[in-house]
């Protein structure tokens, strides 16, 4: 079965909130992340605490733009890679809105925001909050191993980004609207390897870019850009190579924003950037920016997810992926 795509109506980008680390401000986009910390533990005692901070940090600066405050949220939708998604959680549990918590992995970000506009058009409700975040050090002490251990990295593995995004929709117009959503399903190359997450993540994106243009009945030239979330170097070159033996021409209107957000040379971020703010930073940072400008009107954004776990991948299991399609488009 195919997935399953929907039309969006009248859901608005409000406002945006943005925290990256150093280490991204450092990156090529520099000059898009106006809000970026020195320190990993952002002064906090340790990392996932720290990881909790930008998530609330971002989420204060979205509402500070937002014409709307704290208790005019609706409804809030946040997850993230840790345990139990707790850092979304615990970035909102002080707050009063119905709240709902999300995974899928590094494209959770795209996902609350499908399933916000879902609840937008669905019922009576006015706005929503959509945040995520990831951290370097939380990711990797989670899923592989401590920096401190210093493991040697290899070059297919990615980077976990540092930061948070968080994003208030609205059905009061704007310049940026969202437009179209396809959920994507399960696709699994049984990869085992989660030193190259990128390549697994490739095909779940191949399969959604497919679906979402035949089902939408488009073609590549009905966009001005496609986006994937974060197949890093190696993950983008499979998407690109596979998509053009299907015959789709996309190479000069597309960008993987892990393969963005770093200089991997400069920086020795091996094939690029990660984790759910990835996606989300890159996206609503410097595409925006670029829409806003009118340099793009039309952007169809593909966000990807390897759904392993911390025992699953130690048990050999299979890495099963998962990706998810927003349209973006300028309210002319």
């Amino acid at each position: 079965m195919k997935s399953q795509s929907f039309i969006v109506k009248d859901v608005y980008i409000d406002a945006i909130g943005i925290v990256v680390s150093k280490k991204e401000k450092d990156g090529p986009l520099g000059k898009y992340f106006k809000n970026y910390i020195d320190d990993y533990y952002f002064k906090c005692q340790t990392f996932e605490k720290a990881q909790v901070k930008l998530a609330k940090s971002a989420i204060s600066k979205a509402l500070a733009k937002s014409m709307y405050n704290i208790d005019d949220i609706e409804i809030a939708l946040g997850g993230d890679l840790s345990n139990q998604i707790f850092s979304s959680t615990k970035a909102v549990n002080e707050e009063f809105f119905p709240f709902v918590g999300l995974y899928a992995a590094c494209a959770s970000g795209i996902l609350g925001i499908i399933i916000a506009c879902l609840y937008i058009n669905a019922t009576s409700f006015n706005n929503a909050l959509i945040f995520t975040s990831s951290h370097l050090c939380v990711s990797e002490r989670q899923f592989r191993f401590p920096n401190e251990y210093a493991s040697l990295i290899k070059e297919t593995t990615t980077t976990t980004v540092t930061g948070a995004c968080a994003l208030i929709l609205s059905t009061i117009p704007k310049k940026i609207k969202i437009t179209k959503a396809t959920i994507g399903k399960i696709v699994d190359i049984m990869s085992t390897n989660v030193n190259d997450m990128g390549t697994a993540m490739a095909y779940a994106a191949i399969d959604t870019f497919i679906t979402h243009l035949e089902n939408n009945k488009e073609t590549c030239d009905d966009y001005d850009l496609i986006v994937t979330g974060d197949l890093g170097f190696f993950g983008k070159n499979v998407f690109m190579e596979e998509l053009l033996n299907k015959n789709y021409q996309i190479e000069n209107k597309y960008i993987d924003c892990g393969d963005s957000i770093y200089d991997k040379e400069k920086q020795k971020t091996a094939s690029g950037g990660s984790g759910p703010a990835c996606v989300m930073c890159v996206t609503f940072s410097y595409i925006i920016n670029q829409m806003q400008k009118l340099k793009y009107k039309k952007v169809l954004v593909i966000a990807t997810g390897a759904l392993h776990s911390q025992i699953s991948y130690q048990q050999k299991e299979s890495i099963p992926c998962i990706a998810h399609g927003i349209v973006l488009e300028v309210n002319i």
